[in-house]
């Protein structure tokens, strides 16, 4: 059985691969899997985030759906049954307890059902024995591109991909906010926060798309909600990237957020931490990570630390490789 974290990879990275055929037939298995693993995380014992970005997912998706079925109807003379009964099928994957009812959802599940011809208590029925199936596992593996993607963000230093989420983070201006680690996604949690931030994020996002060499041009893994936001593996790859294209261009990128996350990201780096929560206050920040050997620790640091904790680096470093080049020339 996958672990939890790995079923939330694998449900996202389904519903990406579905969703520009979704009035395919043959996709419809793996949209059910991919969001009956959603609401199973939802019911289950997952961290309260986690269920929160389960529950935006499911409900993004099942707009679209909505969406597309409005169209659908308003032209369903022109489509045979069998597509109608598709999309049925497509709208009852939304059925759930754990879903608060939507009445223009379900007015429009109706319309569609009268549309196609199909008694209403018929899809009631097949809702009734799906509940007495198992849960359906996840069986559709992220593939060759994802893959390479996920490699990319899990071998890749701090360093690189805080500085990456600063760069976003300095548009937004949040005066406090909280950064955690969880497995492939990073998680900001700030109660200043809001939907005018969501839309400045996912436009600058849209713009490194367009310029991007990372595969599924067409979208992005970023998640919002009420007083969070969640970045995936391909929103770090194209930070990340977009962050090294302007390095490249010698372009001055010592901006607040950015600049103090990539130190942190050295210090974590150099702690071989696999987990961390940091806490970012407009004078102080504060770091608690866990290291491999199971330790966990915490550091307090001002603006002015941060900066000696760099110097401090960077003087170690270039010790290091002076030391290095020497005992190669006397050798």
């Amino acid at each position: 059985m996958m672990k939890e974290q790995n079923k939330f990879v694998a449900a996202r990275a389904m519903l990406k691969k579905t969703e520009e055929d979704l009035g395919d037939p043959i996709s419809l298995d793996r949209f059910r899997n991919a969001i009956n693993v959603l609401l199973a995380i939802m019911s289950g014992v997952s961290p309260r985030i986690e269920k929160d970005i389960a529950k935006k997912l499911v409900l993004t998706y099942r707009n679209k759906v909505l969406s597309q079925v409005k169209v659908i109807v308003a032209n369903h003379d022109s489509h045979e049954a069998e597509y109608l009964e598709h999309w049925n099928k497509l709208m009852g994957v939304f059925v759930d307890p754990s879903l608060a009812e939507d009445a223009e959802f379900n007015a429009c599940k109706e319309h569609l059902l009268r549309c196609g011809n199909q008694p209403i208590v018929s899809l009631k029925a097949a809702h009734s024995d799906f509940a007495d199936k198992p849960e359906p596992q996840a069986t559709w593996e992220p593939n060759d591109g994802y893959l390479r993607i996920l490699k990319e963000i899990r071998t890749m230093l701090y360093s690189k991909s805080l500085r990456a989420i600063g760069q976003s983070l300095e548009m937004l201006r949040l005066p406090a906010f909280r950064l955690q680690k969880r497995g492939d996604f990073y998680i900001v949690l700030s109660g200043s926060l809001t939907e005018t931030h969501e839309w400045i994020l996912k436009n600058y996002l849209a713009e490194i798309i367009l310029d991007s060499a990372v595969p599924d041009q067409t979208s992005t893994e970023l998640t919002v909600g009420d007083g969070w936001l969640c970045y995936g593996p391909l929103d770090i790859s194209r930070l990340n990237a977009r962050e090294g294209k302007k390095r490249d261009n010698h372009v001055d990128q010592q901006n607040k957020v950015a600049h103090l996350l990539g130190i942190l990201g050295e210090h974590l780096d150099s702690k071989k931490a696999t987990g961390f929560e940091i806490s970012w206050a407009p004078d102080s920040v504060t770091v608690e990570y866990q290291m491999a050997n199971g330790a966990r620790e915490r550091k307090d640091f001002t603006v002015e630390k941060l900066e000696q904790l760099a110097l401090y680096s960077k003087f170690k470093g270039r010790a290091v490789a002076t030391q290095s080049a020497a005992t190669q020339g006397s050798g």
